[in-house]
């Protein structure tokens, strides 16, 4: 699969105490997102500092093992956090998540198998990114398009 991507922009956000149900719950200190496109195919990139922290995949076309239409999420970071990620066909104003899958249950590293499934051509689609930890609040992306 293509890992190369034109940098279309650069979410960050530092991240301090999240709290859920009355406790003060670490959370990575801080998670930078990179979303690229190339050609139809759309990929975003997680940083923690400046490590890798995981990545997920949108690829529009068969290419050799690899189905269409077809999503994953890996995790390069053995931080206790996953990765998740999320698909949105025909996107809207609102995210609505049609595929999804994560590295959940998984020892770094660790990719997801590609989930795929029939997506009309040149259908828009956009993905997103989250990084995913039990009992803790999802920190996710912004979309990354692409097209079927």
């Amino acid at each position: 699969m293509k890992r190369t991507f034109a940098a279309l922009a650069v979410l960050a956000s530092t991240m301090g105490l999240v709290l859920v149900g009355g406790q003060a719950n670490a959370a990575p200190e801080s998670a930078r997102f990179e979303l690229g496109i190339q050609s139809a195919d759309a990929g975003i990139n997680v940083y923690r500092g400046s490590d890798l922290a995981g990545y997920g995949d949108f690829n529009a076309d068969p290419d050799g093992s690899v189905p269409g239409d077809a999503i994953r999420a890996c995790d390069t970071l053995a931080d206790g956090w996953g990765v998740e990620t999320q698909l949105d066909v025909n996107p809207g104003a609102t995210w609505d998540t049609d595929r999804v899958v994560n590295t959940r249950g998984h020892a770094s590293p660790y990719c997801s198998g590609w989930a795929s499934g029939n997506i009309g051509e040149n259908t828009p689609v956009a993905i997103r990114v989250c990084l995913v930890k039990s009992g803790e609040t999802p920190i996710c992306s912004g979309r990354a398009f692409g097209e079927s």
